[in-house]
């Protein structure tokens, strides 16, 4: 089966589709589309109006990545990107939840720190969040054992948001926010980290521009 995958070049969402469609072995083109553009053609597979969407070879539409991500867990078992047994699976499902919930906090922050008058409490709150969120996943990540085990959809969802959002701030989509450099100040997630980026399925799922007008989108 091929799959087309509605795509945006830099979005961490659509490259843990992306990730795991490779890991799997399954065949996808993609289409990269801008959802808020003139000519958007998100509208029409996602009732959302947001990627990253996965269209079957059957038409079907598979939309918002956690979902798509357990679609295919589900529907393509192996090779898996789940752990075995119910404590393994309850600790990726907890790394899981932390990364993703890290990068919307990580995009509200920045979204916030683009407009004229930040709010100063507010920002305050999605630091105490973000380190918060780092710190647990530094002390879940230093153990040994975790720092060998296989990809999982765990690492998927931190090692995307914190890549995700390297690139932004080094492309220049994000202003510098310090909470956010993570590199070398978590050494546990920065070895795990490093480790997974090298691997085939993230080198050829680079983050890249697109035509993206940040303060349009947040005016």
């Amino acid at each position: 089966m091929a799959f087309t995958l509605i795509n945006a070049r830099p979005s961490p969402f659509g490259r843990k589709v992306a990730i795991a469609l490779r890991e799997k072995g399954l065949a996808y083109a993609v289409l990269y589309d801008v959802p808020w553009g003139e000519g958007t053609c998100t509208p029409q597979y996602s009732p959302l109006e947001q990627l990253p969407i996965l269209i079957t070879e059957a038409g079907e539409n598979i939309y918002d990545s956690a979902y798509i991500l357990d679609w295919l867990e589900a529907k393509y078992p192996s090779p898996a990107l789940l752990p075995e047994g119910v404590d393994a699976r309850l600790e990726a499902g907890r790394r899981r939840l932390l990364g993703e919930r890290l990068m919307e906090i990580a995009q509200s922050l920045i979204f916030e720190l683009t407009r004229p008058q930040p709010s100063d409490p507010w920002v305050d709150r999605q630091t105490r969040k973000i380190n918060g969120g780092l710190a647990a996943l530094e002390a879940m990540y230093t153990p040994a054992d975790r720092q060998a085990a296989p990809l999982d959809l765990g690492d998927l969802a931190v090692a995307t948001t914190l890549l995700g959002v390297e690139f932004a701030i080094a492309s220049g989509l994000s202003p510098e926010v310090p909470v956010l450099a993570w590199r070398g100040a978590y050494p546990a997630l920065t070895s795990r980290i490093a480790a997974l980026e090298i691997r085939p399925s993230f080198t050829d799922t680079a983050p890249a521009l697109m035509d993206v007008n940040l303060q349009a989108v947040v005016a």
